[in-house]
């Protein structure tokens, strides 16, 4: 089976029509979403603000990771759950939708870049201490971020003004 087969499939469900066709439901797991994604995006543009020097200097960066990683979390578990639900609802609306396609390369590539964080310079972080600098890999990282999440939010906002390309 194709991956538009599987579309059909999907959003063809009992349980994927009734959420889309539900006067409540669809909404309400929207709302979630975008909620979602505004912890997400806030805390992870305080991280990365003060990796680039820009805001809440005054404390180290791990201390600002204790404070806005389980926030960060919340709304990652949430824009999961509710984009897979919402996705299965328009899945072939979504799957042919360039726009679409794009912010999920985008997603791809900021979590690409969490990962790869965590794994090089993230590794040292304790080694900074209080210090208002810090490496240039973080600032790098931290603008590769910001630039990304911008290009999520914006190819967000594009999906709805764009249709699928059957």
């Amino acid at each position: 089976m194709d991956m538009l087969s599987f579309c059909h499939w999907l959003q063809s469900t009992g349980w994927a029509v009734w959420i889309k066709e539900s006067f409540n439901v669809f909404p309400a797991l929207y709302v979630v979403h975008i909620f979602g994604f505004i912890l997400l995006v806030a805390s992870t543009s305080i991280l990365d603000m003060r990796m680039l020097g820009w805001w809440v200097r005054g404390r180290s960066v791990s201390n600002v990771v204790d404070l806005t990683l389980p926030w960060a979390k919340v709304g990652f578990a949430s824009n999961f759950i509710t984009g897979v639900v919402l996705f299965a609802t328009h899945a072939v609306d979504m799957y042919t939708n360039t726009a679409f396609r794009v912010k999920m390369l985008l997603v791809l590539g900021a979590g690409l870049n969490i990962l790869l964080f965590q794994i090089t310079t993230y590794r040292s972080v304790e080694e900074w201490g209080q210090s208002e600098a810090t490496p240039p890999s973080a600032k790098v990282t931290a603008a590769i971020s910001l630039f990304l999440w911008l290009g999520i939010a914006a190819m967000s906002r594009v999906i709805g003004f764009t249709g699928a390309q059957q």
